[in-house]
């Protein structure tokens, strides 16, 4: 690129081409940088290796530059000052241009330096740089009206510059060490403003500790240009211990330290110092900026602490938070916090544990301490789906696997209506995988059945038998027996046989005969449910409820009342089954009790609440097209008005007339003839056989059934009824209260009151064996389910 000269005084060139070089400096017509005077040639500006320099003509006297006498070449620097007498020369250097601002006129000659200028060399350095001859002055005519022209053009320029500048103003905050506005023509100053002609020009601006200003700016008249150099940022040396921490400047991240020089703006910042094992620290910084060097250590504390893990046995493989971390013993440097600890061994079952961690505080929890891994059972009976119970508590039905503790005994208890019970007593390995087949020897029991008419058929579980009179041994589960015979309406029963001792039953058909064509006599006596249920007809009477002052183990709440009941009803001859139950609630388990299932099949179902029998019966009215007795709402049963024909439970009246005075003439006192205690089985009660699980029993009694017993396993009452007494308590529809009010005149079959807390609960169950307790006239309540409360259920008959 060409160099390009200006020069700033009148009478003169304004611009010069680098092809004019060297120029001369001194007074005459032939100084291309003309001085006031008469001062001679003083000094040649020439190049070399693309730097400017200064030469003085050795006879030259009076020239200095930058204040110091010039005896030898120096380079030429933007800013620096030449004088000789009055005349000031400022040299400005910017790029490829030179700007030369001359106060008076001289002109002399010089030879070029002949060593290549430094890298830097400071303003008004000497150096000894020889210059060729100054070309001697050649003065002829031409070159005189050269001279004369091109002083009339720089007049004639600085007149049209004068006419057509205009003033205008730069202000740059904070004012520059240096500032420079570059552009053609060139700008003059002018008091504390310039002259420029209107146009496009560049301003240049430089501070130390500042950003160099670099800037177009468009002049116009009377035009106020305002700048403000931009501060250098701080330079900010950042070390930590430990090292490799990320630094975040106000939440921006510029890194991990050792940071060697960040640059961050001057002003006040928040750094932030973040490592996974060491706790967070924060810190505000001053930056001065200007290009300042700061230097900022950081201690970070640490987060985590020493901890020592054991287990029993040894050897177990540890993970902290989901991360595997080794074998015990283990010493481990842990993050503060809560962790998560698991432990893992082969045959033991895993261990997890929580620890809580302070940072700087070790810590060597007791030893984690791994139980064997359970054994796993599979168990298969013949016959299937047999009871399951282990160490006492039901376990399910067979198949089933089992998950058992290892290293110590269990017992197996495998029961079956019809089977005798099998007990299985084993221990395991830690992790052991056994396979378990168990068989059951059936149980039998003698049943001795008498059938009238002799030639009547008779079925046993739907198969016709050969006899229908004589011995049956059968297993000791419940059997459904019908008998048939021509001109006969059939008879159908339950039996459970019993291996203790042998059952005699009496079977007897009636006749078929027409009608008599009564609203009474139109009333079967006998009636079956969808599931197969019988319930009997009772035609019921005014009756005495209650008991007598004077009655043995009497209770207050027992005030012996007038009832009068006239609607008749059918009643279930026995209770509800946990079979029948099931098949409206599948999951319903009764339970177990010191190791014995009370989860038969055929077994009264118990441990159910009343809405839960009360529901029941709402779906065994719908199977058999019966409108539901109870609505729900809101979670509460109530009975539907006015009362319907739908299954429900009988009222307290109805099942004390049922048990006391159905198919008698005088009320009964106990489910048995005679006085308290019982001498022969009439009930399931807490008899000897149950000593070992209940506190009190009747030592002279036995029924061989120490909890529940399969239902209709003894006699029926004159009724038809099974199991009045003994079994289970049965829940009642009234709620409960201590003193049940005599009905008012007109009101008949009553339902107890209209709300209350708890239900009634009427009869004796196989937990009670007191004069109290065994009495039909016994009350009691309950809100919940319990394991000797089941239910039967009642309907009216029209």
């Amino acid at each position: 690129m060409s160099r390009l000269i200006e020069i700033h005084a009148p009478n003169q060139e304004p611009k010069l081409a680098e092809t004019e070089l060297p120029l001369v400096v001194g007074s005459g017509p032939d100084a291309d940088i003309r001085l006031p005077g008469d001062t001679g040639v003083l000094a040649q500006v020439g190049e070399s290796d693309g730097h400017l320099y200064l030469q003085p003509v050795k006879t030259a006297a009076g020239l200095f530059h930058n204040d110091e006498p010039l005896r030898a070449s120096v380079w030429l620097k933007s800013g620096d000052i030449s004088r000789c007498g009055e005349s000031l020369i400022h040299w400005r250097i910017s790029g490829q241009r030179l700007q030369v601002m001359i106060s008076r006129i001289d002109a002399s000659a010089t030879d070029p330096p002949v060593v290549s200028p430094p890298l830097s060399v400071g303003a008004g350095t000497a150096v000894e740089i020889p210059l060729p001859p100054p070309t001697p002055a050649r003065r002829s005519p031409r070159r005189l009206r050269a001279v004369l022209a091109g002083l009339f053009g720089v007049l004639l320029a600085v007149a049209l510059f004068v006419l057509a500048a205009v003033p205008f103003q730069v202000e740059v905050t904070p004012t520059p060490e240096s500032l420079d506005i570059s552009g053609f023509p060139p700008v003059v100053r002018f008091g504390v403003g310039y002259l420029g002609i209107p146009g496009s020009y560049r301003l240049h601006a430089e501070k130390q500790g500042y950003r160099p200003l670099d800037e177009s700016i468009e002049i116009r008249r009377d035009r106020r240009y305002r700048f403000t150099l931009e501060r250098l940022p701080g330079v900010v040396r950042v070390v930590s211990h430990p090292p490799g921490v990320t630094v975040r400047v106000d939440g921006t991240p510029i890194g991990t330290t050792p940071l060697p020089g960040i640059e961050i703006p001057p002003g006040e910042h928040l750094l932030r110092f973040e490592h996974p094992r060491y706790r967070l620290r924060e810190e505000k910084l001053l930056v001065a900026g200007g290009g300042k060097r700061q230097d900022l250590r950081v201690d970070l504390q640490p987060a985590w602490a020493r901890v020592r893990l054991r287990t029993e046995p040894a050897g177990a493989m540890v993970r902290v938070d989901g991360r595997p971390r080794g074998r015990t013993p283990l010493e481990l440097e842990l993050i503060e916090g809560q962790r998560k600890l698991e432990f893992a061994e082969e045959q033991f079952i895993p261990l997890e544990a929580t620890l809580v961690v302070e940072a700087g505080r070790d810590l060597a929890p007791p030893v984690y301490r791994l139980q064997p891994a359970p054994a796993s059972v599979s168990l298969n009976s013949v016959p299937n789906s047999v009871t399951v119970a282990v160490d006492g508590r039901f376990a399910g039905r067979t198949p089933l696997t089992l998950s058992l503790e290892s290293g110590r005994k269990h017992e197996l208890r495998l029961t079956a209506a019809g089977y005798r019970s099998r007990v299985v007593r084993m221990q395991f390995e830690a992790a052991e995988k056994r396979v378990l087949d168990i068989r059951l020897e059936p149980e039998y029991g003698v049943v001795f059945i008498n059938a009238d008419p002799p030639d009547a058929e008779l079925f046993i579980d739907g198969r016709k038998q050969q006899r229908s009179v004589g011995r049956f041994r059968l297993t000791t589960r419940s059997h459904k027996l019908e008998l048939r015979a021509a001109g006969c309406r059939s008879l159908t029963r339950e039996v459970t046989p019993n291996s203790a001792y042998s059952r005699r039953l009496d079977l007897t058909l009636s006749r078929k005969g027409p009608s008599s064509g009564t609203a009474g006599a139109s009333l079967s006596s006998r009636i079956k449910t969808a599931l197969g249920q019988e319930l009997v007809l009772v035609r019921p009477a005014p009756f005495q409820m209650g008991a007598s002052r004077r009655e043995a183990g009497r209770r207050a709440n027992e005030r012996q009342h007038q009832v009068t009941l006239k609607r008749p009803f059918y009643i279930a001859v026995r209770e509800v089954t946990n079979q029948e139950f099931r098949r409206f609630m599948a999951n319903h388990k009764s339970g177990m009790f010191r190791g014995r299932s009370l989860d038969g099949d055929d077994h009264p179902v118990v441990n159910l609440s009343w809405e839960d029998a009360a529901r029941f019966l709402n779906w065994l009215s719908k199977k058999d097209g019966l409108p539901p007795y109870y609505r729900e709402e809101n979670g509460r049963l109530s009975a539907v008005q006015p009362r319907g024909i739908g299954y429900r439970l009988p009222s307290e009246a109805e099942w004390a007339y049922a048990a006391r005075m159905a198919g008698r003439r005088q009320s009964a006192r106990y489910p048995w003839s005679g006085r308290y205690p019982p001498t022969t089985p009439a009930g399931n009660f807490a008899d000897a056989s149950a000593r070992s699980l209940l506190p009190v029993v009747l030592d002279h009694y036995r029924d061989n059934f120490p909890l529940t017993a399969p239902v209709g396993s003894f006699p029926a009452n004159p009724a038809g009824l099974r199991d009045l007494g003994g079994n289970v308590a049965e829940w009642c529809h009234d709620y409960y209260a201590v003193q049940p009010t005599a009905p008012s005149k007109g009101d008949v079959d009553p339902l107890g009151p209209a709300a209350g807390a708890h239900h009634v609960v009427r009869g004796s169950s196989w937990r009670d064996a007191g004069i109290t307790e065994l009495r039909f006239s016994y009350r009691r309540y309950s809100r919940k389910p319990e394991d000797d409360i089941g239910f039967r259920f009642v309907r009216y008959a029209r």
